[in-house]
């Protein structure tokens, strides 16, 4: 019971933080629209308001409203489809619009919208607490029903197609959620004399802080249930809205305690004062994707526009950022407090939108210098607060990501073996973490890697290496291009993890092209060394050849490096599936005209295989690995590679071994009469100058 309860709460959890993070773009955009309308710069104000008649006020209010002034709305629709996709993977559309029209019709009845007068501050940040309970409660209790009445009767009548059986499956959980909420609002406005849910929460969060009145201790309790309610994923200003509009909004002579107070010396960068944390994040961060996370963050905390530090990083259900996200506030309230209380910093006497930048604020919330002294202060103690902790983190982070590597290797690893698909960024926990900060890194490496910028200083974490291939004579008749990914933390990353997070991140056409031409630039060495026979083989995925950049882009490269015939061997990799059609066959034969032959790696006896020989002339076969790996233990397999290299004979092809790694090995392909080889036996991968060595001598 207690494992199922706890699978429940963190069900629970994972819900309210992808609901939220559903709604960030309405936040996000709504909360510029209050930046706008709100700026306290008397110039620009007189400008909004006289400018074609007020026009530009106009088109602000018309965001605005439709946006953050319905936020709870929103939100209420967001925490449905969170549980929905969670919990009911495969409903069909009407299902889940008759659970989101429950949610919706609850969330109503929970805050009264209809009972007298409209309250329409109830549908933006105020309602937040009956959105949160509406779209918690009411799919789950649509989820209960459905199955509860659930039937496989149909109607087949005239005009009952699919979605009309599928609306009247809908009636009675429909109906039972709205008889729930009524009943339970009902009963709510009778015994506490309320006029819904809301109002009862909103009365009694009231009551707790109108006892402490406005004093130092109801400012540090409000904060403080703001953080708490951030941390497990509510939206704990909006939540609070009510208490600030009742309690703290008004700014009364002799009172230090304000919303704006808050507002200006407190929330700088967002609730948590994550200006701090941005700060620390710039200073102590070392992983890429902190480093990324603090410059996409920044435009938005200079308006105290925090979600994307609080999401992104994230502070949300995350123990290391407990006690600063709580400490940094309590902090910062407290110093702008005492030196208010004791006469250093005036009053705030002027009301400040939220969304004004710091300084700015300082000085217009107080007019004086010693406002912008003070949020500076602020800003430096909250930075300390949080220092240690994203230390901390990022070296927790550094170590959970070492075994989720290991993890993430397997997983694909497995994959491979079962060609099961799969997309990696989209797991979850650490290693779809891992999987994101990879795909983020690669793209990283990879616009600060260019092939004319290889004689510079900088070393480039892309790396190239060439395994040579010799005959049976034992010359070294080409070689075989390799990347390798040298990762600031992770050293060399597995090479088929590499294209797969390229593919996922849709970098991969940058990636392969640009292996492509480093190793045609370098390929002019060996041929000086070798001779011009010399053939190197660049891998290229089905995705990569199908782009519609690729053809255009190979025939340049053959023009720059006035490529000879048979200079570069292009091997296809299936990574995906090789459509066999006329089509492919075309391509590949316009890309054999500028001059570059094609290679089949991974070859077998395999249906797919097969196919490609009919249909797509290839002038080289890659034998399968595990072919090789299994020749002097299994009569069978022999069997195949001499079946393999009699169809290269009349096909008119050459059929290179991988993998050989010993001369027992060599000399049974030879005998079968494969006369090409690649492998530990011969050489390792090597860098380009140990390759130039070994023509050399």
């Amino acid at each position: 019971m207690k494992t199922r309860a706890i699978k429940k709460l963190k069900f629970t959890a994972e819900m309210i933080k992808t609901g939220l993070a559903m709604v960030l773009p309405i936040l996000f955009v709504g909360s510029f629209t209050v930046l706008l309308n709100g700026f306290p710069v008397q110039a620009y104000q007189d400008f909004l308001g006289t400018f074609l008649g007020g026009v530009l006020r106009t088109l602000i209010y018309a965001v605005q409203f439709p946006t953050i002034g319905v936020l709870a709305v929103y939100l209420t629709v967001a925490l449905n489809l969170s549980y929905m996709n969670r919990a009911e993977e495969g409903q069909r559309s009407v299902l889940r619009f008759g659970s989101l029209m429950g949610c919706l019709t609850g969330y109503f009845i929970l805050v009264g919208f209809f009972s007298g007068d409209p309250d329409y501050s109830l549908l933006s940040g105020q309602g937040v607490f009956s959105a949160l309970l509406a779209g918690i409660i009411g799919s789950a209790l649509f989820s209960r029903f459905s199955a509860l009445f659930k039937t496989k009767k149909q109607l087949f009548v005239d005009g009952a197609d699919s979605v009309f059986n599928a609306s009247l499956h809908v009636i009675l959980p429909f109906l039972a959620v709205t008889l729930c909420f009524a009943v339970a609002n009902y009963l709510i406005t009778v015994i506490f004399d309320v006029k819904s849910v809301q109002h009862l929460f909103m009365k009694a969060v009231e009551a707790i802080f109108i006892r402490m009145h406005r004093s130092y201790f109801s400012g540090l309790l409000f904060i403080m249930l703001i953080s708490i309610m951030w941390f497990f994923g509510i939206h704990g200003n909006n939540v609070m809205e009510g208490v600030a509009a009742e309690l703290f909004t008004s700014i009364e002579p002799g009172e230090i305690v304000s919303k704006s107070f808050i507002d200006t010396f407190v929330n700088m960068g967002g609730t948590g004062c994550v200006l701090g944390l941005l700060l620390a994040l710039v200073i102590f961060g070392k992983r890429s994707s902190t480093r990324k996370l603090s410059g996409m963050a920044f435009f938005p905390n200079v308006f105290n526009i925090g979600e994307m530090l609080v999401f992104g990083l994230p502070v949300i259900y995350n123990p290391v950022m407990l006690i600063p996200f709580i400490l940094a506030p309590v902090v910062c309230f407290s110093n702008a407090y005492i030196l208010t209380a004791v006469g250093f910093m005036p009053e705030v006497t002027k009301e400040v939108v939220w969304t004004t930048p710091a300084i700015l604020s300082g000085y217009v919330a107080t007019g004086s210098v010693r406002g912008i002294f003070v949020q500076l202060m602020n800003i430096a103690l909250s930075m300390a607060c949080y220092a240690p902790f994203v230390v901390m983190y990022e070296k927790k982070a550094l170590n959970e990501s070492s075994s989720a590597m290991n993890e993430l290797v397997g997983i694909l690893k497995k994959c491979e073996e079962t060609t099961e698909e799969i997309v990696l960024t989209e797991c979850e926990g650490n290693v779809g973490r891992l999987a994101k900060l990879l795909a983020t890194d690669l793209e990283v490496s990879l616009s600060s890697t260019s092939v004319e910028a290889e004689n510079s200083d900088a070393v480039s974490p892309l790396i190239m290496k060439y395994q040579p291939q010799f005959d049976n004579t034992g010359h070294c008749i080409g070689a075989e291009s390799l990347l390798r990914w040298n990762h600031e933390r992770y050293g060399i990353v597995y090479p088929p993890l590499v294209i797969h997070l390229a593919k996922e991140s849709g970098n991969l056409y940058e990636l392969e092209t640009y292996i492509i031409e480093k190793s045609v630039s370098d390929s002019e060495a060996f041929r000086k060394c070798f001779g011009d026979k010399f053939k190197l083989s660049v891998n290229v995925t089905v995705t990569t050849l199908y782009d519609k950049r690729f053809l255009p882009f190979v025939q340049g490269l053959a023009e720059r490096y006035k490529l000879k015939p048979g200079n570069i061997c292009i091997e296809i990799t299936e990574e995906t599936e090789l459509v066999t059609t006329e089509e492919t066959g075309e391509l590949i034969k316009k890309i054999r005209s500028f001059g570059y032959t094609f290679a089949l790696d991974d070859f077998s006896m395999g249906h797919t295989s097969l196919q490609y020989l009919q249909h797509n002339q290839f002038d080289l076969v890659k034998l399968d690995g595990n072919l090789v790996k299994s020749l002097l233990s299994n009569d069978r397999t022999k069997e195949i590679i001499n079946s393999i290299v009699y169809l290269s004979h009349s096909l008119e092809f050459k059929v290179l071994a991988e993998f050989v790694e010993t001369e027992e090995q060599r000399a049974a392909l030879e005998q079968i009469g494969c006369l090409l080889y690649q492998g530990y036996l011969f050489s390792p991968a090597v860098d380009k100058d140990s390759l130039v060595s070994m023509g050399e001598t």
